[in-house]
């Protein structure tokens, strides 16, 4: 009972409470306005929304600033790291660009200078073919494929090359020297140098190898450098052919001569034709440049050349062909008419009557007829003070002015003149008289190889 006064007290006094009155004044005006209970709370409510809505947003913009500066700093790395990336690439593309440059100007520098030597080596083979056609005039041979030897120098020879004894060059099968010219490589198969050079890409893979280089001409360059040295190592091979080509036409020229001057030499006859002393230190080939070589093959080849047509002027051939017997030599002798001391002038030839008798030699003849105790005679004048005659023939061919070459008929084997029967009276002649005919038969027996 008293619990229940106690309630209906309260619940009185919230009847009797009066509303909120709120007064407003400004100056002699004055407003008021009554708040209700639920208008305050509505009031609140929505200051406490606006006031959370408010916290919310200046919460969710204070999170946005941080993720966008996040973002940006993000953002900003990524740029310098592909702004860095970007500079690197295009240093390296500069670099290889700059690479490449470098070494097409070094490529085009190596074509001309390949391009430069090949038409020196060219140049040179043209003048090692004109020496190597001389000495095929001259009857030369050489082995193609042997090298020349290097050992004690002979007073012979204007280089340092010893000469067994023998007229051919150095060891091996001899060969005719113009049928040796493709064997030495001379005009080979290395024409095409320079063509071959401008290409910009190998012919096949296996031909060079292709370098790791980004860019395809680097790759291409690096190849071509490949093949430039292979033609480059070629060309050495070809110079390295002339060379050998010279040396060996110098060393076979000058055993021929060394060869000719010591048969010659025998007889009293000065063949130097240039007259030249030879000597000085050892001087190894490899030492030697290709125009010095040329000279000396071309000096050597001269003096070969003299030489022969020196030698083919003088009387070194038979006046009979086949093998024909001494009745007398040259020398003294008990003279066969008068039975006492004598001194032959010359060889005398058993021959029956009508044997041709043949030019021993190249020359003019200054005498064809009848001269004294020689009968029906021919001489003929080889030049330099040197002659023959042919002496006791039964019959002359011959007429005096006549230009006769050896072997050529001069005249018939007869009895004629002083003779006690049928034979060839044979004299050799220098300007300082007679000599014995047969060291010139010797020598040309001697010389048969080489002229």
């Amino acid at each position: 009972m008293h619990q229940t006064e106690i309630s209906d007290d309260q619940n009185s006094r919230q009847a009797a409470k009066p509303p909120l009155r709120i007064i407003i004044s400004r100056g002699s005006d004055a407003s008021s306005f009554t708040v209700r209970p639920l208008m305050a709370a509505l009031a609140a409510g929505t200051c406490m929304l606006v006031i959370s809505g408010y916290l919310a947003a200046a919460g969710y913009l204070m999170l946005r600033e941080d993720n966008s500066e996040t973002s940006r700093l993000t953002q900003a790395a990524q740029t310098r790291f592909y702004e860095e990336r970007i500079a690197k690439l295009r240093a390296r593309v500069d670099e290889v660009t700059s690479r490449s440059l470098v070494a097409e100007q070094r490529y085009e520098k190596q074509i001309a200078a390949l391009k430069e030597r090949q038409g020196e080596i060219n140049a040179r083979h043209s003048r090692v073919a004109d020496v190597l056609a001389r000495a095929a005039k001259s009857g030369l041979m050489i082995a193609a494929f042997d090298p020349v030897p290097v050992a004690k120098p002979q007073p012979a020879l204007t280089l340092d090359a010893t000469l067994p004894e023998s007229t051919e060059a150095t060891g091996g099968t001899m060969v005719p020297i113009d049928a040796s010219v493709d064997m030495l490589g001379l005009r080979g198969s290395m024409g095409g140098v320079a063509k071959k050079a401008d290409r910009r890409a190998p012919a096949s893979p296996e031909e060079a190898p292709i370098s790791s280089e980004p860019t395809g001409a680097s790759a291409a360059l690096r190849a071509d450098s490949v093949i430039m040295s292979r033609i480059d190592s070629a060309l050495d091979v070809m110079n390295r052919q002339s060379e050998t080509a010279l040396d060996l036409i110098a060393v076979a020229a000058e055993r021929r001569i060394a060869r000719i001057e010591r048969v010659t030499s025998s007889l009293g006859l000065d063949l130097n034709v240039d007259g030249d002393g030879v000597g000085g230190p050892f001087v190894p080939l490899t030492s030697v440049s290709f125009d010095a070589r040329l000279a000396r093959a071309e000096k050597a080849v001269a003096k070969l050349t003299s030489l022969r047509d020196g030698v083919k002027s003088l009387p070194f051939g038979s006046p009979l062909e086949g093998a024909h017997d001494y009745s007398s030599t040259y020398g003294p002798r008990l003279d066969p008419f008068l039975r006492s001391p004598a001194m032959h002038t010359g060889l005398d030839f058993r021959a029956p009557i009508g044997t041709p008798v043949h030019a021993t030699a190249a020359g003019t003849v200054i005498s064809a007829g009848r001269k004294g105790g020689y009968g029906l005679m021919v001489e003929i004048d080889h030049g330099d003070g040197v002659s023959t005659r042919f002496g006791h023939l039964s019959r002359i061919v011959a007429t005096v002015g006549d230009r006769v070459d050896i072997g050529e008929v001069v005249g018939l084997v007869g009895n004629t003149g002083r003779s006690t029967g049928a034979h060839l009276h044979y004299e050799t002649r220098l300007p300082s008289g007679t000599v014995d005919p047969e060291l010139f038969l010797n020598a040309g027996e001697k010389l048969a190889g080489i002229l």
